[in-house]
């Protein structure tokens, strides 16, 4: 073999060298930009989950998530409070809920904030008036709504 054969073969194993490592560097490029996106992405659920999942609501706000949540809620006007343990919102209807029960103690309703399952609420008397409501986390402890339903997107008041 001579020695321009030789410098031919090495000028080509060269390009095709570096050229692979161009690939492989573009590769990890695109990677890494992907996995910053999915990053990004996932940090602005993991903040909205975050809000429905430690409760950081006013007692306003989940007196209107409740007509959110459920449609029996609907035209009652709710007003809540924050009880003194910082998680139980007691809310009082201004008229009985829409629906045909005859007694709504223990009935388990949705709460809906910025148009997700932010927690739930139990009845507490027989004409449904007085609702004891819990955000995120409390919710699920309270077995009104389980921990892969809450955050899920609301499109409207739910019923039944």
């Amino acid at each position: 073999m001579n020695s321009i054969d030789t410098n031919t073969d090495l000028a080509r194993f060269g390009d095709q060298l570096e050229a692979a490592a161009e690939r492989s560097l573009g590769s990890a490029r695109k990677r890494r930009i992907g996995r910053v996106g999915l990053a990004v992405a996932v940090l602005s659920l993991v903040a909205a989950g975050t809000a429905v999942g430690t409760g950081l609501f006013t007692p306003h706000q989940v007196a209107v998530g409740m007509p959110a949540g459920t449609f029996i809620f609907g035209g009652t006007h709710p007003t809540c409070t924050l009880d003194g343990d910082g998680a139980t919102y007691h809310c009082t209807l201004d008229s009985a809920p829409t629906g045909d029960q005859d007694d709504y103690r223990g009935t388990k309703e949705v709460v809906a904030i910025d148009q997700k399952v932010a927690g739930g609420c139990i009845g507490q008397d027989q004409a449904g008036l007085a609702w004891d409501c819990w955000i995120g986390m409390d919710a699920v402890r309270h077995e009104i709504i389980t921990q892969d339903y809450l955050g899920e997107p609301v499109l409207g008041p739910g019923q039944g």
